[in-house]
């Protein structure tokens, strides 16, 4: 069992400092929820094929960028907002081609 004393400099001593409703406590950032439920949704949408989740998380993706850049320094997962947002890209894409695809299948199986 170690003990560790005020010349430990490995572990900080200080309290964490108040926040208030807006701002976090001082040092701790947080993560903003809308950003994971965006990459979450975006990861789902490309993996299962349920690409109709795409655009919501593209939506949801840029609502998240948008916030974080608002408030600088109080979200700490700017990257997963903007995975989030891309995945959400490529997976409206790949929806948007699979329906003119099956929109022109469609047209020739009348034509013919």
């Amino acid at each position: 069992m170690s003990y560790t004393d005020a010349t430990d400099r490995t572990h900080t001593f200080y309290p964490v400092q108040p926040g208030s409703p807006h701002q976090p406590a001082y040092g701790i950032l947080q993560d903003n929820s809308q950003a994971t439920v965006a990459l979450v949704l975006g990861a789902i949408a490309i993996c299962t094929g349920l690409l109709f989740l795409s655009p919501v998380a593209w939506w949801l993706g840029s609502q998240s960028l948008a916030e974080i850049d608002a408030a600088p320094g109080v979200y700490n997962n700017r990257g997963m907002a903007q995975a989030g947002r891309i995945l959400g890209i490529v997976g409206t894409a790949l929806m948007a081609a699979g329906l003119l695809f099956f929109a022109l299948m469609l047209t020739t199986l009348v034509a013919i």
